[in-house]
């Protein structure tokens, strides 16, 4: 595990040119999809004159690709070479979206092409996701591990910020459509960054044996199922996107209708949850060196529960204030926790095994979110939503569970 604990990760990343430019391109990436998350919904709203349905049929249909493709892509990511499925899945995503002003220029745009760019581009997001994960112990040694994947995860956390905040100027400055070209020219951007990585271990891994994709499936998931650590990470990520859907899905109405916040007030508030990233991002690395990855995971997910209970505002005191700590801290644990249990699965399973074990958690993860979504929506109507959000805080709490049980605090993440 590495010394370097604080700032001085950063200055260690120096020395790795590939992730450099891995970074880079993750950076410039997240900042126009931060455009994208407000822009595409508005251009249904707004311009396409979408029903709540229709908005809500596009919303679903972000997290379809990754509950049907996420097994297969990561069968495939690891036969395939990571570099050239990354530059290709960026270049693939800049034309999808390149395409929607293109055609809003000649009167073509509709929802049903709408639900094609979205379901095209999340397709090769999934693929993406996974090749940058296995492409990380690829550029960095095992010890920088931590320190690469936080650098990462402060990335995601400020281009939410400023994405966010850029992506509002920008359709109400040029319009949605515009504002969606800018994602378009930040994927072909990162994709160019990543033309020039020269690691010589960007090679596809060896598959052995011709067991086909369905095979290499299975024996995927054979692994993790015999493997007591990743079983628990596996579950553990499962059961806590179950309590975050519920959170959720609840905290908007439980913040308006019930604690009668003003709608600046909440993304006032919402903000606070990503700045806390940044915090968590920056100490993640300091905490797994002082305490190891299983125990900062472990405690992190405990921070989170309590995080989430704050958002009920349940005390005799200032309700935003409460409120504004929990999404602060919520922000700090679930960056700490993303960091350490992503590295302890890099670390602990094979190279050619990374894309299917990174896969089968992020189909748990993506199955069991709209599960959740749908329990704290029918949850909040008979119990109310502010009961739905402590509800939210004892999933997460459950989620340290199947850790305990796999003794994750006694393995550490130390490469086996």
């Amino acid at each position: 595990m590495s010394e370097l604990t604080g700032p001085r990760w950063l200055a260690a990343l120096r020395g790795y040119p590939d992730f450099r430019r891995l970074w880079g391109a993750h950076l410039v990436s997240a900042l126009g999809t931060g455009v994208t998350v407000l822009a595409i919904p508005l251009l249904a709203a707004v311009v396409l004159h979408a029903s709540p349905l229709e908005v809500g049929i596009l919303t679903a249909l972000n997290a379809v690709p990754h509950v049907l493709f996420s097994l297969v892509a990561g069968a495939l990511i690891d036969r395939w070479p990571q570099r050239p499925v990354l530059v290709l899945t960026d270049f693939g995503r800049a034309i999808c979206l390149g395409a929607v002003p293109v055609l809003g220029l000649f009167d073509l745009l509709s929802m049903p092409v709408l639900y094609g760019v979205v379901l095209l581009v999340q397709t090769q997001t999934v693929v993406n996701d996974l090749a940058s994960a296995s492409m990380v112990p690829r550029v960095l040694p095992s010890a920088m591990l931590g320190a690469g994947n936080s650098a990462i995860s402060v990335n995601g956390s400020v281009a939410g910020i400023a994405g966010n905040g850029l992506g509002g100027g920008l359709v109400q400055l040029v319009g949605a459509t515009v504002a969606i070209a800018v994602d378009a020219v930040s994927y072909i951007c990162s994709g160019v960054l990543l033309l020039f990585l020269r690691s010589p271990e960007l090679v596809a891994a060896r598959i052995s044996g011709r067991r086909g994709i369905i095979g290499d499936i299975r024996s995927g998931l054979a692994y993790v199922l015999k493997d007591r650590v990743l079983v628990a990470l596996c579950l553990s990520s499962g059961i806590g996107a179950f309590a975050v859907a519920i959170r959720d899905s609840s905290l908007v109405l439980a913040l308006v209708p019930e604690l009668h916040f003003s709608a600046g007030l909440v993304g006032l508030l919402a903000m606070l949850a990503g700045v806390g990233g940044v915090v968590g991002g920056l100490l993640a690395n300091w905490a797994a060196t002082r305490f190891g990855f299983g125990r900062s995971v472990m405690v992190a997910i405990l921070t989170t529960a309590a995080a989430i209970a704050l958002l009920m505002a349940p005390f005799g005191v200032v309700p935003a204030v409460l409120v504004g700590i929990g999404q602060f801290v919520g922000g700090v644990s679930g960056a700490v926790y993303a960091i350490g249990q992503l590295t302890m699965r890099q670390l602990v399973t094979p190279p050619d095994l990374l894309g299917r074990v990174n896969a089968v958690r992020r189909f748990l993860v993506y199955a069991l979110f709209p599960v959740g979504g749908l329990v704290g929506g029918l949850g909040g109507a008979r119990l109310g939503s502010r009961s739905m959000l402590l509800v939210a805080a004892a999933v997460m709490a459950i989620s340290v569970l199947p850790l305990i049980r796999g003794n994750v605090a006694g393995a550490e993440g130390h490469p086996r």
